[in-house]
């Protein structure tokens, strides 16, 4: 049996050999739908931004009557107007004329100051008073002076997300070359397990490690392969996970991956390839392995084993596999999941031994100073079968493995699940 942490190590490293065996795979996709994936190339900006020397405010364009300042008192005699889509197209501007101008408009190149409305008083219909002195070059945004034409606005392997779509699609870009979604295969294996619709006999329970799957992951961009439920036979078994190595990434097994006369998983997948860990030292879900899969091309698809009781396979892929998994999307690192410290509600009793990922509730309320605290509590029944306290959840509150008693007050460490826009 292995810690938590070295499996966790060893997992990275398993993955880091299979991304530096592959060859990136890429396709241009549009802006929308490259949202949450990952640039394959950098993007380079085509246009200035602003294009021209545009106004930032609302307000008139001067050429004034004195090249070091735009003193109050003066008077400029008002021949146009420039707007958005619009621009001022009459002759040049002479000393102390302007135009009328909107946020956004282009300046004319013989004018250099925008005045803002509010500082002017019109004194008739063709001109306007300055009644608050303004430098020089005042409120205009100039060309380029955001962006330059030719340099990189998003980088290779750098995340698109919603705030990134704007600045693309200012400059013009409406496809984008990303890296080709990891593709996942997932099975289940059970000869008790029925598909909901079904009629339940003697033994018989409905499958749900399987909508589990798909449900956590389907939170990602990831090509995703729903396998079914697969006969408890090697046979059977072994076909499967082949023909699933052959198309897919990464194959994921729920059951068949303890020590029982029918799980079967382990033994097929060592015949096929290698497991490189069996046995992780976490409560729930100690029957854990992983390894890869052989491929008929010398190539080879990663296999990760989760535990058969609901509970467990939820832990084991959310807590131990999630984060390696999006390593292998984002391929630079591993990202954690988000985790804070609470205050524990109650005293927590249990067995030692193993690092526990009890299903807790956790809520935020002000104490007497007026900061955010956050407390938690832990559900009285954490069996690896209790998917109604997994369902009301949502935290983990890790408890180290040499701890058996925790006292209320304390502070944990709390793995919150990532899906709870706000918690109350």
């Amino acid at each position: 049996m292995i810690s938590f942490s070295q499996a966790q190590e060893n997992l990275k490293a398993l993955f880091a050999g299979w991304l530096d065996e592959q060859t990136m795979q890429t396709e241009r996709v549009s802006l929308q739908q490259a949202l949450g994936r990952y640039l394959a190339s950098p993007v380079f900006g085509s246009l200035d931004l602003p294009r021209d020397n545009v106004s930032a405010m609302d307000g008139y364009a001067l050429s004034p009557l004195s090249p070091g300042a735009v003193s109050s008192g003066e008077e400029y005699r008002l021949i146009g107007e420039s707007r958005a889509g619009e621009p001022y197209s009459g002759p040049v501007l002479n000393a102390g004329e302007c135009v009328r101008i909107f946020t956004g408009a282009v300046v004319p190149n013989s004018a250099n100051t925008v005045v803002i409305q509010e500082d002017v008083s019109v004194s008739s219909g063709q001109a306007i008073v300055i009644n608050e002195a303004v430098r020089i070059g005042a409120n205009i945004r100039l060309q380029g002076e955001e962006i330059a034409a030719g340099v990189e606005i998003a980088s290779a392997g750098q995340q698109m997300t919603p705030n990134m779509v704007p600045l693309l699609a200012s400059q013009g870009v409406g496809e984008v070359e990303v890296v080709r979604m990891l593709r996942v295969a997932f099975l289940a294996t059970g000869d008790e397990l029925k598909a909901p619709g079904e009629t339940l006999g003697t033994g018989d329970i409905y499958e749900s490690n399987l909508a589990s799957i798909q449900a956590v992951l389907g939170a990602y961009r990831l090509e995703l392969h729903n396998l079914g439920v697969v006969e408890d036979t090697p046979e059977a078994i072994s076909t499967c996970l082949a023909r699933a190595a052959e198309s897919a990434d990464v194959v994921i097994s729920s059951g068949g991956v303890s020590v029982g006369d029918y799980d079967f998983v382990r033994q097929c997948v060592e015949s096929m390839g290698v497991l490189t860990d069996y046995k992780v030292a976490m409560k729930p879900g100690k029957p854990v392995c992983f390894g890869h899969i052989n491929r008929s091309n010398n190539g080879r698809a990663l296999f990760l084993g989760l535990p058969g009781n609901a509970v467990s396979s939820f832990v084991v892929l959310t807590e131990l596999y999630l984060p390696a998994l999006r390593y292998l999307i984002n391929r630079h690192s591993v990202v954690p999941n988000q985790q804070i410290s609470a205050t524990l509600k109650e005293d927590l009793k249990r067995r030692a031994g193993r690092l526990e990922f009890q299903r807790g509730v956790l809520s935020s309320e002000l104490n007497s100073l007026g900061q955010l605290v956050w407390r938690v509590s832990a559900f009285g029944g954490q069996d690896s079968h209790r998917v109604l306290g997994l369902a009301r959840a949502n935290c983990t509150i890790q408890i180290p493995a040499d701890v058996a008693e925790i006292p209320a007050g304390t502070e944990v460490t709390v793995s919150v699940f990532p899906w709870f826009e706000s918690l109350d």
